[in-house]
């Protein structure tokens, strides 16, 4: 079985994917390891970003806020050439943020929705995906 920090890794990862195509993202993976884990383009355009992903935690010690950690292996913070845009899955529920070019992201529970960008992982988002842009080609 593989080591639980991976495993977590890989369902998060997952868990974005599916987010993504559920809100009309195209998503792709890179073949060869990359400072990025997915290329994505949103509905109705046609520009690609890279996206990292990470896992969240809720700081107990800090009033519930929630923290993603973004530094890469060397501990350094991803800058904009790393990736464009963050995906942080916390307790199976996924949001997406610009990559600032800093090392921890953090947010109240309060203003999580106000500051990053809710994914649903359900697939009726998809439908309202489709009727939107079906009404915006007419």
């Amino acid at each position: 079985m593989a080591h639980e920090t991976i495993t977590k890794g890989r369902h998060s990862e997952l868990l974005a994917q599916t987010a993504l195509l559920a809100n009309g993202w195209s998503v792709s993976e890179p073949v060869a390891p990359e400072p990025f884990d997915l290329v994505v383009r949103a509905p109705g355009t046609t520009d690609w970003q890279t996206v990292q992903i990470k896992s969240a935690r809720v700081r107990g010690d800090r009033n519930g806020e929630i923290v993603c950690y973004a530094r890469k292996n060397n501990g350094k913070p991803y800058d904009k050439q790393d990736c464009d845009k963050f995906i942080a899955v916390l307790n199976g529920e996924v949001f997406m943020f610009d990559n600032r070019e800093i090392s921890e992201y953090w947010v109240g529970a309060d203003s999580i929705d106000a500051k990053w960008t809710r994914l649903s992982t359900g697939i009726e988002s998809l439908q309202s995906v489709i009727t939107n842009n079906e009404a915006e080609a007419i």
